[in-house]
Parts: structure tokens; C-alpha cells; sequence
């Protein structure tokens, strides 16, 4: 049995060593793919149709939109949807329209047996068939893009590369509080193991395909009975053999102001329910990476302290080891971050997002449903949702 969990302890340091060269391995990608955007030679980019679903009142959604209104990409249509013409977010696509005649205000009603965004997207799939785009782009709404985001992400299918590419996001936090460090530990955690071939998929802030992929994989009939866009592909997208190409360089910034603990929980049990409900697989192996973290520093600190009692001091240098060598990995993570971040300040964050993901991951065991945007969708097998309710 101490074989046993001493080879888990050295899974661990396997695995954050592995996380750690997926950060270098990004950002050669990067490189490699601004310069092949440097170099292109394509004469006409695919007229593109960029939808856009907008909620709520978050501050950050005008600036976010304004961003990608602001997009260097030759030929795209803006269309920004909203559930109804009288929420918050209506009004500020509405003062946007000013300046920016282009955009089109969809309005698509209240979902009925999918999840809202999708309904939104497919209102905006629905609207666009008016310029007969070559390719769809998605994209949410509070996260800020770089003028050349759309022409990154658009490379791959404009060069007959993919017929999907899928972008992803960083947190760029202003305030350096312990919860929105949690939150970039986490989504920094996540990009990582999207840059593993394994874990590829689509992420619904921004994922592009070409029209003929679209229609020849069903997606508007998939999400029309799906409570979330992307992880609903996931097993969609596997069952047709079809690839999602990785654009490092199509990264939006989420910027994130004193995130509170609640947010940070509910955005947490979205992305494990997620999985629960629409790729089984996925969540058992958080659940096996939740125990891979778990359990060494228990095995340790037990080890110390009989060592300790027994006065055996020579036997605290494995432990002692590999404590060193865990902060260490830890720390060096800190570095694929957008700005700097001292040492034990981000350990006591990757502890916290640590700490959240356990007791919330604990909590998703046996759950039937996921409560987003104020309504609670009762979800079934593939992630179909077999009721909805307002609360």
C-alpha cells in the first residue's frame, strides 16, 4: 500500500510537470501562429457571421463588445442576441447600434426544452442565413479581444486546415484577492489541459466552423435540445470523428475585479456539471485529478509525523522533497499568468481554487440538474433537458 500512494505522490509532480511544459508548448503555438498570420497569402477571407448571446448587466459586456465590433477581420457581421428587448443587456446593444450601424439586435424569446444560450445562438444561426456566411463564429460577451482575435481563429478554416477551431480565455485580474486568483488558477489549469490533444474540444467563448461543417454535423438540431453549446459537442463531434483545431493565439482576456466566493462557486459547479451530464468520462476523471491532489499531502504529513514521533529525522527528507518540489511546479505555473503574482500568494490561491473544487465537485454526486442565468434545467443523459423552470 505505501508503494501504492508514494507512486501517487510522484503521479502528481508527473502531472503538474506535464501542465507545466503544456505552458511553453502554448506559447510556441502562439508564436508560430502570429507569424503564419504575418505571412498568409489568402485572398479572401470567409465571410463570416459572429454571433454574439448577451445577459445580465455585467460592466464588463459593453467594452467586451466593443472589442469585438473593433476586429481587423475583412468581411464579418455582427449579431448580438438577447432573450428579450426589454433585459439590461438590450439596452446596451441598442446605445452600441449607435456608433456602430452594422450591429444586428436579434431578439429570440424565451428558451423552452434547451438551455437558453443555445436558443440564443440558434436565433442568431437563423439570422445570419440573410448574408449567407461561410462560416459562424461564437463568442460570449465579457471577454475582451485583441483587433486580430477574429483573423486568428478564423486561419485555420480560411487556409482549408479545420473545419473548427476553438480559441480560449485568460483571467486578468485587477485586484490580486485570493478568490480572483482562485479563479485564474482554475482557468489556467483548464487551458493547460486543453493544449493536451486528449482534451481538445470546443470552448463556447470562442469556436468557429465553417457552414458546410455545421449543417453535415447537425449542431442546430443538436442544441435545440441541449442545456449548453459546447461541452455538448463534445461527444457529438467524437461520434463523427471530426477534429477541433487549437488556435493559442485566439485568447480573450475575462477581466475580473474582487471576484466574489459565491460567483466563483456557481461558476465552478457549472464547469463540473457540465461534463456530469454531457460527457460522463470527463467527470470521473476530475474526479480521479481531485484525488491525485487530494490525497499526497495527506500521505506526507502522516509520514512526518511518524517519523517525528519516533525521532527518525532522516526520514522527513523524502517528504520534505517532495513538498519542495510540489510548491515549486506550483509556483512555476504563476508564469503563464497575464501579470505577475508573488509566490505564496499564488500557492494560498491554488489552495482555495483547490479547496473549492473539492467540496463542490463532492456536492455535483448525484445531481439531476444545473441552475444558470435564473432558470433550473432538469438535464438527462447527453445533456438533453428534460424540463426548465424560472427561480
Amino acid at each position: 500500500m505505501q508503494v501504492f500512494l508514494y507512486g501517487l505522490a510522484a503521479i502528481l509532480l508527473l502531472f503538474l510537470a506535464v501542465l507545466l511544459r503544456a505552458g511553453f508548448v502554448l506559447a510556441r503555438m502562439r508564436a508560430h501562429e502570429r507569424e503564419a498570420l504575418n505571412q498568409t497569402t489568402i485572398l479572401s477571407w470567409p465571410k463570416v457571421a459572429l454571433i454574439v448571446p448577451v445577459c445580465g448587466e455585467d460592466p464588463r459586456i459593453e467594452p467586451a463588445l466593443r472589442s469585438l465590433l473593433a476586429q481587423d477581420y475583412p468581411r464579418f457581421w455582427p449579431i448580438f442576441v438577447t432573450a428579450t428587448n426589454d433585459e439590461p443587456a438590450a439596452g446596451c446593444i441598442r446605445r452600441l447600434a449607435q456608433a456602430f450601424p452594422v450591429i444586428r439586435h436579434v431578439c429570440a424569446g424565451n428558451a423552452d426544452l434547451c438551455g437558453q444560450k443555445n436558443h440564443n445562438l440558434l436565433a442568431g444561426v437563423s439570422a445570419a442565413s440573410t448574408i449567407a456566411p461561410d462560416a459562424y463564429v461564437f463568442c460570449d460577451s465579457t471577454h475582451l479581444a485583441k483587433p486580430d482575435f477574429l483573423q486568428h481563429l478564423m486561419l485555420p478554416i480560411a487556409s482549408g486546415k479545420a473545419g473548427i477551431a476553438t480559441g480560449y480565455h485568460e483571467i486578468v485580474p485587477t485586484t490580486l484577492d485570493r478568490t480572483s486568483l482562485a479563479y485564474a488558477a482554475s482557468v489556467l489549469i483548464m487551458r493547460l489541459l486543453q493544449a493536451q490533444a486528449v482534451f481538445t474540444q470546443p470552448w463556447g467563448g470562442a469556436m468557429a466552423f465553417s457552414r458546410e461543417v455545421f449543417e453535415r454535423l447537425g449542431v442546430r438540431d443538436l442544441w435545440q435540445k441541449t442545456v449548453v453549446d459546447d461541452c455538448a459537442l463534445v461527444p457529438h463531434l467524437a461520434s463523427h470523428k471530426c477534429r477541433v483545431q487549437l488556435v493559442a493565439s485566439a485568447l480573450l482576456e475575462t477581466p475580473v475585479d474582487q471576484y466574489r466566493k459565491e460567483v466563483f462557486t456557481a461558476w465552478m459547479e457549472r464547469q463540473i456539471l457540465f461534463p456530469r451530464f454531457c460527457v460522463p468520462l470527463q467527470w470521473w476523471l476530475l474526479g480521479l485529478m481531485l484525488f491525485l491532489f487530494i490525497m499526497p499531502p495527506f500521505i506526507w504529513i502522516e509520514d512526518i509525523w511518524i517519523h517525528v514521533s519516533q525521532g527518525h529525522f532522516w526520514g522527513l527528507v523524502a517528504p520534505i522533497l517532495w513538498i519542495g518540489a510540489f510548491l515549486g511546479l506550483v509556483g512555476c505555473l504563476r508564469q503563464f499568468l497575464p501579470k505577475p503574482v508573488g509566490f505564496w500568494q499564488w500557492q494560498r490561491a491554488f489552495v482555495c481554487a483547490l479547496l473549492t473544487f473539492c467540496t463542490v465537485y463532492l456536492g455535483t454526486i448525484g445531481s439531476r440538474g444545473i441552475v444558470w442565468h435564473g432558470k433550473a434545467y432538469k438535464v438527462g443523459k447527453g445533456g438533453i433537458v428534460e424540463e426548465k423552470r424560472s427561480v
